[in-house]
């Protein structure tokens, strides 16, 4: 004679359907956007033309890659943009090539989603 099941197994099956139902749907949760960097500090770079930018942690996201691009068409593309990747605590340094008072913008970028740029003047 076969075995009957307790009157609670249909209830624990559907329980287990809801709950991966449930999971299956956050995978298609939209990703949150990125902030936009912090603002970087400048210091002197090699000659008058080039400047170090630095993050600490928290700068942007750990693991990043950060995308620097002066806005001055005059400049040969090859100088107009740089990168870098950040840190797991989300530090970065990267050296640009521009002109005293060029704008920058930089940006995160996780592979999938770049954030707003953080627009940047490089000192006077």
């Amino acid at each position: 004679m076969p075995r009957r099941l307790p009157a609670v197994a249909p209830f624990v099956a559907l329980a287990l359907a809801c709950v991966a139902s449930l999971a299956c749907l956050s995978c298609d949760s939209p990703t949150l956007p990125l902030p936009p960097p912090m603002a970087p500090t400048v210091t002197a770079g090699s000659d008058a033309n080039h400047f170090k930018l630095t993050s600490a942690c928290g700068g942007v996201e750990g693991g990043v890659t950060v995308i620097i691009e002066n806005i001055d068409t005059t400049l040969a593309d090859d100088q107009r943009v740089t990168g870098t990747l950040a840190s797991p605590c989300g530090s970065w340094d990267a050296i640009v090539y521009g002109n005293r008072g060029d704008v920058l913008n930089i940006t995160q970028d996780d592979g999938s989603v770049v954030s707003s740029p953080e627009v940047f003047q490089l000192p006077q």
